[in-house]
């Protein structure tokens, strides 16, 4: 099997992407409902039963309510998450899936990956990042993917894997006016640019300029607000950084849009 990576979603609606390398397939969050993950695997060709593990940051709903429905088909599902996501899932949604514990910091090997979870700051209980050291594809060169999302402030852990990324997903979630004018209530929107909240356009910007990312091939921009944010204002910010590295690519993702393409 081919190196592949694709995200069908990452918004506050949901996030889920596809990583598949070495002969394994595996998801990285399961925040769809049943509906909207099966249509997205459906696209990809993937049923449930060759899904060979996920892999969850944290127990927010966008980043696993979908693992009852997931579970359902696929009973046998190994669940990788630290000891307090998974104790929160089980709470939350009644589910005992087969858990894969892992201490958050500590790097181990699962299904021919090298993972490292990293510690990231956001107003849940053990959230973490992840860094998949692929196995090479025949002829081919290793490559790292890493996804970090959900973070209120960019932590030097979080700027080194950023940094030894070779398609790095950062979140971008929020326009500082938009977000000034939305209706949100004024504890909401504190929250949301507080140290345990979300990155915004800004401060994926600042992250972005301040690493030495030279070997990242693709940066995409996700997790991004349906109500204060936009992909056009994104993708303005985006532009420096295009100059600077015209030879990254950058996809930025419609929170309003689910994909399927491949992004490796």
């Amino acid at each position: 099997m081919a190196f592949a990576f694709h995200i069908l979603g990452t918004s506050s609606s949901g996030n889920c992407a596809v990583l598949r390398a070495g002969g394994r397939t595996v998801l990285i969050d399961v925040g769809f409902t049943w509906p909207r993950l099966s249509l997205g695997l459906a696209k990809l060709g993937i049923e449930p039963r060759q899904i060979d593990a996920a892999f969850i940051t944290h127990e927010h709903g966008d980043h696993c309510g979908g693992l009852p429905g997931l579970l359902t088909r696929h009973p046998g599902l190994k669940v990788f998450a630290n000891r307090e996501t998974a104790r929160r899932i089980g709470h939350l949604q009644k589910i005992a899936p087969i858990w894969q514990l892992f201490e958050t910091g500590s790097p181990f090997e699962a299904l021919g990956f090298k993972v490292e979870p990293f510690a990231i700051p956001h107003d849940a209980a053990d959230p973490v990042g992840f860094a998949f050291g692929c196995p090479a594809d025949a002829g081919g060169a290793a490559r790292k993917v890493t996804w970090m999302t959900d973070l209120g402030h960019v932590t030097p852990v979080a700027r080194a894997q950023a940094e030894a990324a070779d398609i790095l997903v950062l979140e971008s979630n929020y326009d500082e006016e938009l977000l000034d004018l939305s209706q949100r209530p004024a504890h909401l929107k504190q929250r949301i640019r507080g140290m345990h909240g979300h990155l915004g356009n800004l401060g994926a910007l600042a992250l972005l300029r301040e690493v030495r990312a030279e070997r990242l091939a693709h940066l995409c921009l996700g997790h991004l607000s349906k109500e204060c944010n936009r992909t056009v204002i994104v993708d303005g910010h985006m532009a420096e950084v295009r100059a600077a590295r015209p030879d990254l690519r950058v996809t930025v993702f419609d929170p309003l849009e689910d994909r399927a393409e491949d992004l490796s």
